[in-house]
C-alpha cells in the first residue's frame, strides 16, 4: 500500500518552522485524503442560507430565583433560557391565575434583560384530574387556557414545549403513565393540540414544540407525527442523552426518512456531559455536530448545579465552570454562522461557521497550521501554539484565520494509519438489502445462525415498548438483538421467530466483515467489554477469508490484535458468538483497521 509520501504536495514557507517530527507528517496529501474513504453524503460547502443554531441553557428558575445567578449568565450573554413553571402554582381557583408568585415572576426578569424563553409545560393541576397529568377534556381545555393566559403575560415566552420526555415514565402520571405508547402519543396530541389552540388565539407566532422525547426514538416520532393531523406541531423537542456526539448527524438522518420529520425543525432541549474534565469539548463538539445538522436550538443542562451529576455552567460561587466557559467562547466566536459539515473522511471531523472559523476532532494525529494567518483555540477559548497541534477524538480544536481556511493551504493534518473502524463508520442502512455498504459503513455488518447468514436491519428506536430510545440495528424476526455504534446486546432466545422457523440450539454471531481494498499488510484491534462480568461466557473469533485465525473465550474484556498480509478482495471477520437462550447485557465493543504502511512511522508513533 503507497506511502503518505508519495502524496504530498510542498509544504507552503509559512509552516517552515515546524518541527522535523511533525514535518514527517506535513508530508501528506493536501485535503486529507488517505485517511479513510470519503464521506460523500457530508457536505462540502458553507451553508450561509440557514440561521444560526441557538444555544441557551436550561435554567430551574420556577424553583426558586437567583439573582446572582442570573446576573452571572446574562454577561456570557445568554439570550436564550430553557424552564419552567407549575401550573398548581398559578391556578390555585379554577379560572384564577397569579403569576406574581416568586417562583413566576422570573419570566419577567429574562424579558427585561432581551432574553427568550423557551418554556416547558408538563405539570398536572390538583383541581383537574386529580394533579396527573392532564387527560381529560374538563382537564386539557383548562390547560390550553393556562397555557393562553402565560402567554398573554410574559412576552418574552416565544416557545412552549409542551410536555417533558413524554415517552418515559418519570414526568408522566396517572393514566398517561399507564398507558401504551400508542395511547402516550395520542395523550401528548391532545396537551398540544389544546395549548397551540389557546395559546395562539392570543398570540399567533408564538411556537408550540410536542414530540418531548428523552434520546430520539424515532419509532415514536414517526407515528406521533403521522397522527398529528391538521398538524399544530411545529417543531420536535428531544433529549438526545444516549447518543453519542458522533452518532448525532446520522441518528437525526435516521429520524427524518419520515415525510413528515423530514423538514420537522428539531429543538435540542437538553443536552448535557458528566465528564468534569471533558464537558467543554462535548459542549463545542456537540454545538457544531447539532448546527451543522440543522438543528434550532441546542440548551445545555443545567446551567447552575442540581446534584445530578451532570456538568453545569456555573459553580456554586457564580464563577464559569470549563462547560461555562465553552458557552462563552461559543457565543463571542462560533453563534454568528449556521455551521457546514466539511468532513474529509469519516475520521476526521470539521464544522466550518464561516469561512474562517473551522472546530476539528477526531483520529489522533498532528495538526499544522499556517502561524501567520491561522489562530488555534481550546474549547474553552484558551490558546493554542499553532505549531504543536494534536487532533484527538474527544477534544475540539478551533482554528481562526484572518484568511479563509482551506486543507492543503494553510491548514494540514497529519496522517493516521486509520483504514476502518466499527464506530465512526457505523451506518443505518435505508433497507437489508441496500447494496455495498462498505462505502459508507466501512465493514458488512450481519448475524449468523449455524450456516445460515441474515442481514441486519435499521431499526428505528421505540418502535414498540422494551427496545432501545434510539436508532439500532437488529431484525423484526429477531427482537432481542441489537447493535450500535459502540454496543451489542442479546437479550433473547436465538431463534428466528416464525412459525416456520426452528429454535436454533447454537450460538448466534454477530459478525463484522471487512473487504480488502489493496493488497499489502494489516493489523486488526478488536476489544469486546461485557458491562457485567458475571454473565455468560461468549467467544470472539477472527477468520481471513473464512479460516479461522484465532478466538478467544471468556466473561471479561476480550481484546485481539493481529497482523496479517492481505491481497485485494480478502476478507476479514470479526466475530462475537453468544450462546443460545442466554441474555448477555450490552457488550461494549471496537473493531479497527490499521495500515501500518500508510504513514511514516513519525506518524505512527504519534497516532499510537
Amino acid at each position: 500500500m503507497p506511502n503518505c509520501l508519495t502524496r504530498c504536495r510542498t509544504p507552503l514557507a509559512g509552516l517552515a518552522a515546524i518541527p522535523l517530527l511533525a514535518l514527517a507528517c506535513v508530508a501528506v496529501q493536501a485535503a486529507d485524503t488517505n485517511t479513510g474513504p470519503t464521506a460523500s453524503s457530508k457536505a462540502v460547502v458553507h451553508n450561509t442560507n440557514r440561521p444560526p443554531m441557538e444555544l441557551g441553557a436550561a435554567s430551574n428558575f420556577s424553583q426558586g430565583w437567583n439573582l446572582a445567578t442570573f446576573q452571572s449568565v446574562v454577561q456570557l450573554p445568554m439570550r436564550r433560557f430553557r424552564d419552567g413553571i407549575r401550573w398548581s402554582e398559578v391556578e390555585r381557583e379554577r379560572g384564577r391565575y397569579d403569576f406574581e408568585t416568586p417562583r413566576t415572576a422570573y419570566m419577567a426578569q429574562i424579558g427585561q434583560a432581551g432574553a427568550h424563553l423557551t418554556l416547558t409545560l408538563n405539570w398536572g393541576n390538583p383541581l383537574y384530574d386529580a394533579g396527573k397529568t392532564p387527560h381529560s377534556a374538563e382537564a386539557l381545555e383548562a390547560f390550553g387556557r393556562f397555557a393562553a393566559a402565560l402567554i398573554a403575560r410574559f412576552p418574552t415566552v416565544d416557545q412552549l414545549e409542551i410536555g417533558n420526555e413524554f415517552n418515559g415514565g418519570n414526568f408522566v402520571s396517572g393514566p398517561v403513565a399507564k398507558g401504551g405508547l400508542e395511547q402516550r402519543r395520542r395523550y401528548h396530541l391532545a396537551m398540544v393540540r389544546s395549548a397551540a389552540r389557546h395559546a395562539k388565539a392570543v398570540r399567533p407566532q408564538v411556537k408550540v414544540l410536542g414530540g418531548a422525547t428523552h434520546s430520539l426514538p424515532a419509532g415514536y416520532l414517526w407515528p406521533l407525527l403521522e397522527e398529528d393531523s391538521p398538524a399544530v406541531i411545529e417543531g420536535l423537542a428531544v433529549h438526545p442523552y444516549t447518543t453519542a456526539i458522533d452518532q448525532l448527524q446520522r441518528q437525526i438522518a435516521v429520524l427524518r426518512r419520515s415525510a413528515r420529520a423530514g423538514h420537522m425543525p428539531l429543538y435540542v432541549t437538553e443536552f448535557a456531559s458528566r465528564d468534569p474534565a471533558r464537558a467543554a469539548d462535548d459542549l463545542v463538539r456537540a454545538y457544531a455536530t447539532l448546527s451543522s445538522a440543522g438543528v434550532k436550538e441546542m440548551d445545555w443542562y443545567p446551567l447552575n448545579e442540581r446534584g445530578d451529576g451532570h456538568v453545569p455552567l456555573l459553580n456554586r460561587d457564580q464563577s464559569l465552570t470549563g462547560a461555562g466557559r465553552a458557552f462563552r467562547f461559543v457565543q463571542n466566536r462560533l453563534a454568528r454562522h449556521a455551521a457546514a459539515d466539511i468532513s474529509p473522511n469519516f475520521f476526521t471531523m470539521i464544522h466550518a461557521f464561516g469561512p474562517m472559523t473551522w472546530v476539528m476532532w477526531g483520529a489522533s494525529r498532528p495538526v499544522m497550521a499556517d502561524g501567520s494567518i491561522v489562530r488555534a483555540f481550546d474549547a474553552t477559548g484558551s490558546p493554542l501554539p499553532v505549531d504543536r497541534l494534536q487532533m484527538a477524538a474527544d477534544r475540539a480544536i478551533v482554528l481562526v484565520g484572518s484568511k479563509p481556511l482551506a486543507l492543503g493551504t494553510n491548514v494540514r493534518i497529519g496522517c493516521n494509519p486509520l483504514i476502518a473502524d466499527s464506530f465512526y463508520q457505523f451506518n443505518y442502512p435505508a433497507s437489508a438489502d441496500t447494496a455495498d455498504l462498505q462505502e459508507e459503513d466501512g465493514f458488512e455488518r450481519f448475524i449468523k445462525l449455524g450456516q445460515d447468514r441474515f442481514a441486519l436491519e435499521t431499526m428505528p428506536g421505540q418502535q414498540r415498548r422494551g427496545v432501545p430510545w434510539t436508532p439500532y440495528l437488529g431484525r423484526q424476526d429477531l427482537p432481542g438483538l441489537r447493535l450500535t455504534a459502540d454496543t451489542i446486546a442479546w437479550a433473547g432466545r436465538t431463534r428466528r421467530e416464525s412459525r416456520t422457523d426452528a429454535p436454533y440450539d447454537g450460538a448466534t454471531e454477530i459478525v463484522h466483515r471487512y473487504r480488502v481494498r489493496e493488497a499489502g499488510h494489516l493489523v486488526i484491534r478488536a476489544s469486546f467489554t461485557p458491562a457485567q462480568e458475571s454473565g455468560p461466557e461468549f467467544r470472539v473469533s477472527m477468520d481471513h477469508n473464512d479460516r479461522q485465525l484465532t478466538h478467544r473465550s471468556g466473561r471479561s474484556q476480550i481484546t485481539i490484535e493481529r497482523a496479517i498480509r492481505v491481497d485485494r478482495g480478502d476478507s476479514l471477520s470479526v466475530a462475537l458468538a453468544v450462546p443460545a437462550g442466554v441474555k448477555t447485557g450490552p457488550v461494549a465493543y471496537r473493531i479497527r483497521l490499521l495500515d501500518p504502511d500508510k504513514c511514516p512511522s513519525a506518524a505512527v508513533a504519534l497516532s499510537n
